[in-house]
């Protein structure tokens, strides 16, 4: 601390011996007087001449003007010497968070952590094991064999209604097929052909353990993966080819078949795979909250709904991941100049993008003498920002696509690089660079959450 004051006093000093005017000395042709307390003065206003009162006025409301000028220009030079001692001290190496920030980068995204199955379990049991009983239990177990064999029976209408005859009529290419229906004949198949099986036979037995079901089949619940994964694919292909007049026709006459499909439409048919995991972890967390803890199911039961827990969350992160890597793509399309980061990366994630004004920006530089010092430059120009967990992509308009990459700034030296310095001004420590930014309260608001949250997933 007395270093930084030191070094404060210093240039402070420097800068007042640069600004501070040279003395006037006393005039021996008697135009002018020196007083003791060193203030000179005309002749015209020494004591006893009226005519000198209103200079006498005048000349005191200037120099009181002319302190408080000079008062702030210090203390306009005081924060210059602050800031600029701020950014030395941010950009030199020996005090960044480098290893920090390449080890979070490693791990992944702070604050990610899959869902706590064991807690909400027993705090589910701990508030209706009491009034567990068999009707209840029962009554959750009819819930779930019915609702399985509706969910299998909407999988067979959308393969016999819709895929297979549109398929066999080549109304529609294979290849679109695909990104329509996704792998919903596997998932149909693992259902129709050995979970809704299995499940028949658990409940039709005295102790209906339902858990150990579950937990045989687990594994294959994963596929829901590449249909989660698949589903937003879906709803813009199929949005895209209902214009054609075959399909058109052909939607509308399966849709006749009320029998067959009921009054949902196709698009709300393929929403309910996406639903199912969720549904299943719903009827367990029933299932065992309601059944004792010396029933047979009661440990299957809690393994199966952890293990269900831990799938929900992994087909979660892996679509996160898809739509972060087809953003990734679709950002590296439209940017010149991002291809040769590049910007599509294992470990690289986008959070947040918007325009805001460089004001100016402060970077450490070595004179020819060798000495190392922080020189800060006024900028002005507005750019365009794209912000990912490990850099800030500063851009300018394009010509052949949308943005043009102007500099890289890499993130790697601090977990929260940014500082609200006034309310409508944004500090970033990047790497090598300090950013200074300006945008609305609101912009800048936003930027500074973004900035210093983007480890964690969402921004």
């Amino acid at each position: 601390m007395a270093t930084i004051k030191k070094l404060v006093m210093v240039r402070f000093k420097r800068h007042r011996h640069r600004s501070t005017p040279a003395p006037l000395t006393a005039n021996t042709g008697g135009d002018s007087t020196i007083e003791q307390n060193g203030t000179l003065e005309s002749p015209s206003t020494l004591p006893g001449d009226g005519s000198g009162s209103s200079s006498t006025s005048q000349r005191s409301q200037s120099t009181s003007a002319g302190c408080a000028s000079e008062s702030s220009q210090s203390s306009a030079a005081v924060s210059r010497v602050l800031w600029q001692l701020r950014d030395e001290w941010d950009l030199d190496p020996q005090h960044g968070e480098a290893a920090n920030v390449s080890q979070t980068l490693v791990r992944g995204y702070i604050g990610r952590a899959g869902i706590d199955g064991a807690s909400i379990i027993a705090r589910a049991y701990r508030e209706k094991a009491s009034t567990a009983g068999n009707s209840q239990r029962t009554k959750i177990l009819s819930e779930l064999l019915v609702t399985e064999v509706t969910y299998v029976d909407t999988l067979k209408n959308v393969v016999g209604v819709y895929l297979n005859p549109l398929r066999e009529q080549k109304i529609l290419p294979e290849s679109e097929l695909r990104e329509i229906f996704s792998n919903i004949e596997v998932i149909l198949s693992f259902h129709n052909d050995h979970f809704l099986p299995a499940i028949t036979y658990a409940i039709s037995r005295p102790e209906m353990a339902i858990g150990s079901v579950f937990l045989h089949h687990s594994a294959h619940f994963r596929l829901y993966s590449t249909y989660t994964n698949n589903h937003e694919t879906s709803v813009k292909t199929l949005s895209s080819i209902v214009s054609r007049r075959a399909v058109g026709d052909f939607i509308r006459e399966a849709r006749q078949d009320v029998t067959q499909i009921g009054q949902v439409s196709l698009d709300g048919h393929l929403l309910t795979p996406v639903q199912r995991l969720p549904r299943y972890r719903m009827l367990l967390t029933d299932l065992l909250s309601n059944t004792p803890s010396n029933h047979p199911d009661h440990e299957a039961l809690f393994m199966a709904l952890t293990e269900l827990n831990a799938i929900i969350f992994d087909v979660n992160e892996k679509k996160r991941a898809f739509e972060n890597q087809s953003q990734l793509r679709r950002l590296q399309r439209s940017i010149s100049g991002s291809a040769d980061i590049p910007l599509l990366a294992s470990h690289r994630v986008f959070c947040f993008e918007g325009s805001l004004c460089l004001r100016s920006k402060s970077k450490m530089v070595v004179h020819k003498s060798g000495v190392l010092t922080c020189k800060r430059s006024d900028s002005g120009s507005t750019f365009r920002y794209f912000l990912f967990n490990d850099m800030l992509l500063q851009c300018v308009p394009g010509v052949n696509k949308d943005f043009k990459v102007n500099r890289v700034h890499m993130l790697g030296t601090r977990k929260a690089p940014a500082d609200i310095i006034l309310s409508n001004e944004l500090r970033i420590v990047g790497s090598d660079v300090v950013l200074y930014l300006n945008g609305t309260p609101s912009i800048i608001s936003k930027w500074a959450h973004a900035v210093n949250s983007r480890f964690v997933f969402s921004v």
